[in-house]
């Protein structure tokens, strides 16, 4: 499958119309059929955008979900709305219904045949609830252990991108904003405090991803995206640190095919982690706000890219800078909008001239989207 230089993580603004129907389902004055409807239209123009653009990864932009991670544990069974220090899951988690098969067989009728290839769907991160809710995840009743927790878990998630791939998706990336926990010094004391072995855990987090995908079809690509967040209202992350502590890990014994990494930022830290990419993975560079509406310069953007080839050609496995840029793709930091509204500084008019930026760049560098 050929490699998408301009790339994107995956959710987009949605339009005033959508919001609006969706705060008018959710009060009762429209049906879902009538909130499916303007769902559909509101993709239809934002593929229409995407391909128009010359982006070489199409999505649906999320705008059939609220947040991000919706669309996979709302949709198995088991799970039970909580308030604080109750269960999660007070039951089995059981898939019994396709999570995400009709929202891609929508984006393949609407992209058309020709653009298969492109369309990427997200999903939420398996260690999402385990990590927020600590001993509370699951009913004693339910789950005797993590190991029995996550073993459902990731049948679930085997059985989706299964179905995913039998339906003719390529592209899974999974939205992970916990990994970047663990680069977080202040986040780590609280885990030491709290009696817990960050390492341990981190481990135990691999682990569990790599089972969820370890099946995966042939020609199957999974993607993971390390969020740093994106939903406070004042558009700080939740996560700081670079990604020295994790990086030996994330990019050896984490067997996913592709990385986007969040580098907007100098809290980030450098490219030198990268040293420890293996020749047989993918990183996409998040490079382009989408927290501030201001342009980034092309040329820095190019510079900054070179910079990260050649800490790939020093690194661990040495390779020519070529060869290491070859490993890289450009994107946006994050999505924008990983909750529905998604900030209010980032217009439609802003999102768009962001990702052209993206396409404009890559086919400086690379000469191609």
């Amino acid at each position: 499958m050929p490699i998408s230089r301009a790339d994107h993580v995956g959710s987009l603004k949605r339009p005033a119309a959508l919001l609006q129907k969706r705060a008018d389902f959710q009060n009762g004055r429209c049906t879902a059929e009538e909130l499916k409807t303007c769902e559909d239209n509101s993709i239809a123009e934002i593929v229409r955008m995407q391909l128009e653009l010359g982006l070489t990864t199409v999505t649906d932009g999320e705008f059939r979900r609220t947040f991000f991670y919706d669309g996979l544990y709302d949709c198995v069974t088991g799970t039970k709305l909580v308030k604080q220090l109750q269960y999660m899951f007070q039951g089995k988690i059981r898939r019994t219904k396709p999570l995400y098969g009709e929202a891609f067989d929508f984006l393949k009728k609407i992209a058309g045949p020709e653009n298969v290839e492109k369309l990427k769907v997200t999903m939420g991160s398996p260690e999402w609830y385990h990590f927020r809710h600590g001993k509370y995840t699951y009913e004693p009743s339910a789950y005797s252990s993590d190991d029995e927790y996550f073993a459902d878990l990731m049948k679930v998630y085997q059985e989706e991108i299964r179905d995913l791939y039998a339906r003719g998706c390529r592209r899974v990336q999974i939205d992970d904003p916990i990994l970047t926990c663990f680069c977080d010094e202040t986040l780590r004391k609280i885990m030491l405090q709290e009696g817990v072995d960050p390492e341990v855990l981190l481990d135990t987090y691999i682990r569990v991803i790599n089972g969820c995908i370890q099946h995966r079809p042939s020609g199957m690509v999974v993607s993971i995206h390390l969020c740093r967040g994106n939903v406070k209202p004042n558009r700080e992350p939740f996560t700081w640190g670079p990604y020295d502590r994790i990086a030996k890990k994330l990019f050896n014994e984490l067997q996913v095919d592709c990385y986007y990494l969040e580098y907007d930022t100098e809290r980030a830290g450098t490219f030198a982690p990268l040293r420890y990419l293996p020749r047989n993975k993918h990183v996409v560079l998040g490079l382009v706000s989408t927290k501030t509406p201001e342009l980034e310069d092309p040329a820095t953007l190019r510079g900054r890219i070179m910079q990260a080839a050649e800490a790939i050609a020093r690194g661990e496995i040495t390779r020519s800078v070529e060869e290491a840029l070859d490993q890289l793709s450009i994107s946006p930091q994050c999505g924008f909008a990983s909750h529905a509204p998604g900030f209010e500084i980032i217009t439609h008019e802003v999102m768009v001239r962001k990702l052209k930026l993206v396409v404009d760049v890559a086919r400086l560098v690379w000469g191609r989207a």
